[in-house]
């Protein structure tokens, strides 16, 4: 599955980003829908990290404001994995569970195509969009690029670097 992985975010042919929410306009163009970031709650979250809602226009991904940078782009690098490969979560047309409806309370459940969140797909899913999520990462992290100033602990890293 490694060698998979990495031949499948290799073909994407992915642009020099200097960060993985970089990407986002390559994976809209891919999967035809628009992303939006947005807080999770442990309260409504209950244990999950990440979780991605596909409505019929846009592709939600949720991650906890109160983690690290970097934990919130492992996260969404995660998710994009899931929007790349199509997984397929939990149907729930024509009304969304609950939680969708205290994550996005103005999103009409009607809409909703489906959920997927770290407990409720297969394995091999899991396993696939770790790993893709880790290719992301590294492709957005090789040597040679910088952040763009947005990131004050990496800068204090790097600035021997330059």
């Amino acid at each position: 599955m490694r060698s998979s992985c990495r031949r499948f975010v290799r073909g994407l042919d992915l642009p020099r980003v200097a960060g993985v929410r970089e990407l986002f306009p390559v994976v809209e163009a891919r999967s035809g829908y628009p992303i939006r970031i947005l807080p999770i709650s442990e309260d409504i979250a209950q244990g999950v990290c990440g979780l991605w809602i596909r409505s019929t226009s846009t592709d939600y991904v949720f991650v906890h404001p109160d983690t690290s940078r970097a934990h919130q782009d492992h996260i969404i690098a995660h998710e994009l994995g899931h929007i790349l490969r199509e997984h397929q979560g939990l149907p729930i047309l024509p009304a969304a569970p609950p939680v969708a409806d205290r994550l996005v309370p103005d999103l009409d459940p009607r809409v909703v195509k489906m959920m997927l969140g770290r407990t409720s797909y297969e394995h091999d899913d899991e396993e696939e969009a770790e790993l893709i999520g880790t290719y992301l990462q590294r492709h957005a992290h090789r040597p040679g690029l910088r952040p763009r100033g947005d990131d004050p602990v990496a800068e204090t890293l790097l600035r021997d670097w330059r």
